[in-house]
């Protein structure tokens, strides 16, 4: 199956994608390595663009604007125009941001070349109108920052590893968590929150071990019934909420993942791998793992889902966003229309040989 060819709306940034969001109305809103700052709406119109002064990292929406992070500087946006609120350097780079019972917060960290280690990381915390309310630096870097269940969550690397609920006043409450191992990813949902650690350990806001990867997890997603982690080795792991494993799915190193819509009544996985010269995306049955549909063509960098949506962000600029019904529509005639015993594969490439020779 052509997944490109399946995409409800594909557009092009203009350069590498550095962030993809989806809004709840369908705008999606796409940030660049260079700077470059898009939103188009539902229906596929851009909206606005406009440049930033590095790359745009990471998206925040809330009510009438936006906070990104780029390179060393916090921006907020109006959301419907794009047009700067009010800017600030923070202390080396601006790495993630979350609006969090209204108020901003954002991590930096400052990474030295000699040392080819980060010496000194920091929590911000911005009022929606700018004012800096405080900031808390330490030693460890925040790999991840999340909001769970009115908490403000962010893992940390060594020394101290673990992770720290977020205090509205910026004291720290830290955890060692179950083992002394650094938190490299994390990811949460309406039920639980995760943390997966450079040895292999995915742990949740207990404290506690959920299970253990053969090698260290590079990320985590919380899926319906259970998570969905992928190693260092290119290995997905399924497993259910209490930790029982189920599926595996290997191949090359995980770029991104994410839960998806459903398809033929079965919520599905969407994965992006990355072999150092050629990508994929594979989208998976996220009960047993088998696949429905894998395009070799694409360099995916980023997943997002939300609701009936996905969109991808791609190394080469463009936008893809696909639509669950018009995607099950596309799914069921490329199965009527492929003979049962052609290979999906050529099939998908004589497609593209016969556009190319129409054109």
């Amino acid at each position: 199956m052509d997944l490109v060819a399946s995409a409800w709306m594909t557009r092009s940034l203009g350069e590498p994608v550095a962030s993809v969001t989806l809004e709840e109305d369908g705008t999606v809103l796409v940030g660049g390595w260079d700077g470059s700052f898009k939103r188009w709406n539902e229906q596929g119109d851009l909206v606005w663009s406009t440049q930033l002064n590095d790359r745009v990292n990471d998206v925040a929406v809330h009510d009438d604007c936006l906070v990104a992070t780029a390179g060393l500087h916090l921006v907020c946006l109006e959301r419907a125009t794009g047009e700067i609120r009010w800017s600030h350097p923070l202390e080396g780079s601006s790495d993630a941001v979350v609006v969090h019972g209204g108020t901003v917060y954002a991590v930096s960290s400052v990474y030295d070349i000699e040392h080819n280690d980060f010496i000194e990381s920091a929590v911000w915390s911005f009022g929606l109108d700018g004012v800096q309310n405080w900031i808390q630096r330490m030693d460890e870097r925040p790999w991840t920052m999340m909001s769970f269940k009115g908490d403000l969550w962010i893992g940390l690397g060594r020394p101290r590893c673990g992770f720290a609920l977020v205090q509205p006043d910026g004291t720290l409450v830290h955890s060692k968590g179950p083992v002394d191992s650094p938190v490299t990813s994390g990811d949460s949902n309406h039920d639980r929150i995760l943390f997966g650690h450079a040895d292999g350990t995915v742990s949740d806001d207990t404290a506690t071990t959920v299970y253990t990867l053969p090698s260290g997890v590079e990320s985590v997603a919380c899926v319906e019934g259970g998570s969905i982690s992928a190693d260092e080795q290119g290995t997905l792991h399924a497993h259910a909420s209490k930790g029982d494993a189920g599926w595996t799915s290997k191949g090359h190193p995980v770029e991104a993942q994410c839960e998806g819509f459903a398809v033929k009544g079965e919520l599905s996985h969407w994965v992006a791998r990355w072999s150092g010269m050629e990508g994929s995306l594979e989208i998976l049955n996220g009960k047993d793992g088998s696949s429905i549909a894998e395009d070799e063509s694409m360099h995916v960098r980023f997943l997002q889902r939300l609701g009936d949506r996905i969109v991808a962000g791609c190394e080469n600029g463009d936008v893809h966003v696909w639509d669950a019904d018009v995607f099950e529509r596309r799914l069921s005639a490329t199965s009527k229309s492929a003979p049962a015993d052609e290979n999906p594969r050529k099939s998908a490439l004589q497609d593209k040989l016969r556009k190319l020779r129409e054109r």
